[in-house]
């Protein structure tokens, strides 16, 4: 196979920026007619998690030895199950929750007891209801922090590659969506489909925000507007370094 050959069977950056965006916009549902879907995927992903740790708690609960004295259950697997319980409880309720203060001192007493591990068993139930329910409402935020942090994490491996012109597209769709949610907790109205600019001002004018951080995403929104139509010559590598950077400061500045 001669070297044209070849060139022309390698993907070229522009050819992935289709894909990409139609990827990030599936995954996320940016697509404006939907639901944010990516709001979906907070609440599957902590969901999902609440649901194995319980299945696991259960099955270990089952497992139980009997003797004269009392009733234990394996020491090592009941350990490994409530360290990774704590974990979830500080994501999501953090150390200061009562269901994490509470499954921490079962925990210091030993799981390894069967009728501490039905305990903890029901506090982590209960801590799933209550999410669940809605009564929680940093969660969402501190697991939207992690969403939003692997789709970045995705625009800088583009970005390493050589492909940053899709790097910069979904850049901008984290961008936007960002600022949407911003709008939402804070209350700023907006419109059924909102500008990055006109959403930008309103935050800023709500105090969400200082002038210079207002300067700042409007720049990062400038580029933004430049991948969003396809003007791939108006913005260089540095250009997107810059946004992918400045779009990670942001996010985490909010939403963690």
């Amino acid at each position: 196979m001669d070297r044209v050959t070849l060139s022309r069977c390698r993907p070229s950056p522009l050819s992935l920026v289709g894909v990409v965006t139609v990827r990030y916009i599936t995954v996320t549902a940016l697509d404006r007619r939907n639901e944010s879907m990516l709001s979906v995927a907070v609440d599957q992903k902590i969901a999902e998690r609440f649901a194995q740790l319980i299945q696991t708690g259960e099955d270990v609960a089952r497992h139980v030895q009997t003797d004269s004295f009392s009733s234990t259950v394996d020491i090592q697997t009941s350990s490994q199950w409530g360290v990774s319980c704590l974990s979830l409880l500080n994501r999501v309720f953090s150390r200061e929750s009562d269901h994490y203060k509470r499954f921490d001192e079962m925990v210091d007493k030993g799981l390894y007891h069967w009728q501490r591990m039905v305990t903890a068993l029901g506090i982590l139930k209960a801590a799933q209801d209550d999410y669940e329910h809605g009564y929680i409402f940093e969660a969402r935020t501190l697991i939207e922090a992690e969403v939003f942090d692997d789709f970045l994490g995705q625009a800088e491996h583009l970005l390493r590659t050589g492909y940053y012109q899709p790097a910069a597209v979904v850049a901008r769709s984290v961008l936007e969506d960002g600022l949407r949610k911003l709008c939402q907790r804070r209350n700023v109205t907006i419109s059924e489909k909102p500008s990055v600019d006109k959403m930008n001002a309103d935050l800023a004018k709500d105090g969400a925000y200082n002038t210079l951080m207002l300067k700042r995403v409007t720049h990062l929104a400038d580029i933004r507007n430049k991948a969003a139509h396809g003007q791939w010559d108006q913005f260089t590598k540095a250009d997107v370094a810059d946004m992918v950077s400045g779009v990670r400061s942001f996010m985490e500045q909010h939403f963690t």
